[in-house]
């Protein structure tokens, strides 16, 4: 009857050991960690999708947001977010599905939004997501609008004793064909649509900045700014550094001081793990490639999916 006591008592204090050891040890487990402030890292090129080339260096796609998104929904000790931005823009459409994502987020936990280098254009309107935008003083920011380059080689063919016949079912099929003119009812038809996507970009500062614009003349020409000149103009909250924006975000969550914070940055795919480094750049320069300026410098190489304190 004692032997069997034992093993009892030992059965149980084996069970509470492993309990406490999946506790400890779980990669996602909170149970034992303090509320924390976490940083998002949008690096590069907003597209939808990646290149095994990289022309432009890294790539912020809607999917690898939502991830990093859902990693912090998870995480019950997470109050509060830091979205570091570093991004000329890109695609229109991913910029405003990006927005939607950090908007959703910003329903359960604060979200800061930190403008390094670039935050102009795509970059920007993914900025406006947060509940306060701090941003670097010699940062890059605003090109509020939409922009579309159509590449003309008609003369150069006829020079050089090429032809190009295009069968289409449309007049319009063909629009923005390199190898012929363009007409004016063409042109008439991009700058609506320019237009119509500049207007949601428009709506969405308006929406986000509404009380603090200054001048809406000069924001809305599609000028960017410096951080500095921002800050005037109404379009961020602060100049500082990425430790301010930290700062910020304990105390809009009622964090103390001391709260860690851990940085979230989008996993190495295949193509990154065999070639060393980021394979993943944008190669389409079409018209879904409407909010790049200033051209981007070269970024550095991807990082893992990572959670430190």
């Amino acid at each position: 009857m004692a032997k069997l006591k034992e093993w009892f008592i030992l059965g149980v204090v084996l069970l509470v050991c492993s309990i406490i050891s999946i506790f400890i040890t779980a990669g996602s487990g909170s149970f034992f960690r303090p509320n924390s402030v976490a940083i998002i890292e949008l690096s590069g090129i907003i597209s939808y999708d990646h290149s095994p080339i990289s022309l432009f260096g890294e790539t912020i796609t809607p999917q690898e947001v939502d991830e990093m998104v859902q990693y912090v929904k998870e995480d019950p000790s997470i109050k509060a977010v830091v979205i570091f931005i570093n991004s000329p823009g890109g695609s229109a459409a991913a910029s405003e599905e990006i927005y939607q994502t950090l908007r959703d987020l910003a329903n359960d936990v604060v979200v800061v939004s930190y403008i390094g280098e670039y935050g102009a254009s795509g970059g920007y309107y993914i900025a406006l997501a947060g509940d306060q935008i701090i941003a670097s003083p010699h940062s890059l920011t605003g090109s509020i609008g939409a922009i579309s380059l159509i590449i003309n080689y008609a003369e150069l063919m006829s020079k050089i004793g090429i032809k190009a016949e295009t069968f289409k079912s449309g007049s319009m099929k063909d629009i923005g064909s390199p190898w012929r003119e363009i007409n004016d009812e063409e042109r008439k038809v991009m700058q609506s649509m320019i237009d119509s996507i500049a207007e949601l970009f428009e709506q969405r500062v308006r929406e986000r900045r509404a009380d603090k614009v200054k001048d809406w003349e000069e924001v809305l020409s599609a000028r960017p700014f410096t951080g500095v000149q921002a800050l005037k103009a109404g379009l961020i909250d602060q100049i500082g550094t990425l430790e301010d924006a930290i700062r910020i975000a304990r105390e809009l969550a009622g964090l103390p001081e001391d709260a860690p914070s851990e940085w979230i940055r989008p996993q190495l795919g295949l193509l990154d793990l065999i070639f060393g480094g980021s394979t993943k750049g944008n190669l389409k320069l079409s018209y879904e490639v409407l909010l790049m300026w200033p051209l981007p410098s070269p970024a550095e190489p991807h990082k893992m999916l990572i959670s430190r304190p």
